[in-house]
């Protein structure tokens, strides 16, 4: 489950309705008070450092914005996020590799100095049938993720004589960069270029993955679909998305559901619509029919005298609620059929018909 944040607009101390001018304006207030190079490191003002900046990447951005306002935190938030953009205009556009880990999808909570890598989170989508997305299903799917490689484990290299530390950064991963911002010198750590954050030099690659510690395959998951799930809605398996070999983090595998269109029923929430055609004299006169439901056919009853667009709810007949028990209903609305020719006989009947109740007829 999520932790549970501060709203961000509480966090900067700005009202919703706030310009982009005023946001700006009030993280740079902030970021001046509570830098942790202006605070000698204190672990307090670091994390209101850390928690104002979340604030500020997200109400800075028009989409994000938006998107925040709708439907409150959540992880994607982040995906496709150029934080190195959002904070270059204040000195600082690595920011978030210092303070919450290495790369935009890297997430938050990763340790200063010291995150590790994280693969990026893929996406993937499965097709379920009307029923299926009712009362859901167990399905298997295959996807195409960056999987650690067997063949080095993850190291990248063919054997283990092969790997030699890093001589820019020390085997450390990272490396020390003085930048001059607004709050004056601040000393912060970037991922080393030369080993991309790995601490490690190869000196002959494995073959399989060409050095990366991990290779493209196709893989196989068995997904639980809950019942109740909409056309379009999105599940999160954590740690299923792409690795960056030995010793990274997993992204996420975000697999969207496609529900199949049904034949002759429809959904509005998590009721069931559908129709049912009968006569003239059926309407009429009453008549007792098989209605097909998502639990199989059903008998109904149509009462004499029935009108065009009555409806019929067959009650908890419908989708499962999703993430609950509840089911909805399914309505049937009845549609009564005109013929639209009549042989000489039947016209016969209905003037008579008509004669008889004193009906103005050509």
């Amino acid at each position: 489950m999520a932790e549970t944040k501060r709203d961000y607009y509480e966090v900067l101390g700005v009202t919703r309705t706030c310009t982009v001018i005023e946001i700006k304006k009030a993280y740079r207030k902030l970021a001046r008070q509570y830098h942790p190079d202006v605070n000698n490191g204190d672990p307090q003002s670091e994390e209101q450092f850390k928690e104002i900046s979340e604030a500020y990447a997200v109400l800075s951005s028009d989409d994000k914005r938006q998107q925040y306002d709708r439907f409150g935190f959540s992880n994607n938030l982040f995906e496709d996020f150029d934080f190195s953009s959002t904070f270059s205009e204040f000195g600082f556009g690595d920011i978030f590799n210092t303070f919450f880990g290495s790369g935009s999808g890297g997430g938050f909570g990763g340790g200063r100095g010291n995150a590790r890598s994280r693969g990026a989170d893929i996406g993937t989508e499965t097709e379920v049938s009307f029923k299926e997305a009712a009362f859901g299903i167990k399905k298997e799917l295959e996807y195409a993720v960056d999987d650690i490689c067997e063949k080095c484990s993850g190291k990248g290299a063919e054997n283990d004589d092969d790997i030699e530390t890093c001589g820019q950064c020390g085997g450390a991963g990272k490396v020390r960069v003085t930048r001059q911002t607004f709050i004056g010198n601040v000393i912060t750590t970037a991922t080393c270029d030369s080993c991309r954050g790995s601490g490690k030099k190869i000196n002959n690659p494995c073959r399989q993955c060409r050095g990366q510690g991990h290779y493209h395959i196709k893989k196989k998951i068995k997904v639980d679909i809950p019942a109740g799930i909409h056309d379009g809605d999105r599940m999160r398996v954590a740690g299923k998305g792409n690795s960056l070999g030995r010793g990274s983090i997993n992204g996420d595998l975000f697999i969207t559901i496609r529900v199949t269109p049904h034949k002759s029923f429809k959904r509005d929430g998590d009721d069931v619509l559908a129709e049912i055609n009968i006569s003239f004299a059926q309407a009429a006169l009453g008549v007792k029919l098989e209605a097909e439901t998502l639990d199989g056919p059903e008998r109904i009853n149509i009462k004499p005298g029935t009108q065009p667009g009555t409806k019929i709810v067959l009650r908890s007949r419908g989708f499962v609620q999703l993430n609950g028990y509840r089911r909805g209903n399914h309505i049937i609305n009845i549609k009564v059929n005109i013929p639209l020719r009549l042989n000489r006989k039947e016209k016969e009947m209905l003037v008579h018909y008509a004669e008889g109740r004193k009906e103005q007829i050509n």
